[in-house]
């Protein structure tokens, strides 16, 4: 039988052994997509005056809605589905909601997902977003796959290796013919422009990483780009909307 190597630690032999590994060269402060950061998100959200603290949905998703890019019961013949990645205060699910979606919203914050659950209770006419506690890496999932599946400021937090875990948990979550929608910091207005390699050696993210459109298409090259660009303005897309000229946003949907 080989010795254990030195210290007594195994010796990575499968993905998730070195995904662990890769982890742990990020400290708690910089990890910040897996359960022990619920408290940070919980109690960033909810301060008075921070810009994620609304009830408006993205810009984006509304006017993606508007151009009939998303999925809608004409279509389908039924409500389609939605599941809602780092939902945070439930703006985005609960518009989706509206919208006739059935919608389940994730995120590993539970004093911001408790407030997601209060601010729908108290705006929805009718059907109602779901709220569960739950890591998109690592959980599963009740409902998938999904008809659609939106992510607005939780990719951007993650290390460059959970890119990978990111992209198993899609393939599980997103139905064929699915869309995946996200919305990112964009490169050279919010987030780190530091390649992979650096992310890695410094085990920081600067707060997260900034993707341009390219990248993003990139990261998701089996899905197809349907649209892809700023957020447009609220009199762009005619009601009020959350806009921020540091974010963009890509629609894709799966072959």
């Amino acid at each position: 039988m080989t010795a254990p190597p030195l210290g007594g630690h195994p010796r990575v032999s499968t993905i998730e052994e070195l995904m662990e590994l890769l982890d742990s060269l990020y400290g708690a402060d910089a990890d910040r997509t897996s359960v022990g950061a619920s408290d940070f998100w919980g109690r960033l959200l909810q301060q008075s005056d921070h810009v994620l603290n609304t009830d408006l949905p993205d810009a984006n998703l509304v006017a993606w809605r508007s151009a009939g890019h998303l999925p809608s019961v004409g279509d389908l013949g039924r409500r389609p589905t939605a599941l809602d990645v780092g939902c945070g205060l439930g703006r985005n699910a609960n518009w989706l909601a509206s919208q006739d979606f059935s919608v389940t919203g994730i995120d590993i914050a539970e004093p911001a997902l408790a407030e997601a659950i209060r601010r729908g209770g108290a705006r929805a006419d009718g059907e109602r977003a779901r709220y569960l506690s739950r890591d998109f890496l690592r959980d599963e999932v009740p409902g998938a796959p999904f008809d659609l599946v939106y992510d607005s400021g939780c990719f951007h937090h993650l290390a460059p290796h959970r890119r990978i875990s990111y992209r198993a948990a899609l393939d599980v979550a997103l139905a064929p013919g699915g869309w995946f929608g996200i919305c990112t910091f964009a490169a050279g207005r919010m987030g780190s422009t530091a390649d992979d390699a650096q992310l890695l050696r410094q085990g920081a993210l600067d707060g997260g990483v900034g993707y341009s459109l390219v990248e993003l298409e990139h990261v998701f090259a089996d899905l197809e780009l349907v649209a892809a660009g700023r957020l447009p303005a609220a009199d762009e897309v005619g009601e009020p909307v959350f806009t921020q000229d540091f974010l963009h946003a890509a629609l894709f949907c799966r072959p």
